[in-house]
């Protein structure tokens, strides 16, 4: 029986993620809400590479300048439509009282 599991790889790091998402390492899934203000960048990682591609950022994996600032652009992006979605949420939450 094949079992039909995805295998993520998730962090809060911003930095890290940039990476990821800029040298195409992990494909980029979305992001999920890891607290009030915090975000999860979750990526599909089908054969568990996140743990090694985050040991080459710790120890300088070079990507190019035009990808990383288009990919830390993109996430944030990502990372604010996620955090202004809860906050309408709330919204609406409190309103409904």
């Amino acid at each position: 029986m094949q079992s039909n599991k995805i295998i993520t790889f998730t962090t809060e790091r911003l930095p890290l993620a940039v990476f990821l998402h800029a040298s195409g390492r992990l494909r980029f899934s979305h992001c999920n809400l890891a607290g009030e203000a915090k975000v999860q960048f979750v990526f599909s990682d089908p054969n568990t590479e996140g743990d090694q591609a985050e040991l080459e950022f710790e120890n300088g994996a070079v990507v190019s300048a035009t990808s990383l600032f288009a990919s830390q652009r993109y996430l944030r992006r990502r990372m604010t439509d996620e955090l202004n979605s809860n906050n309408r949420n709330s919204d609406n939450a409190y309103n409904s009282r």
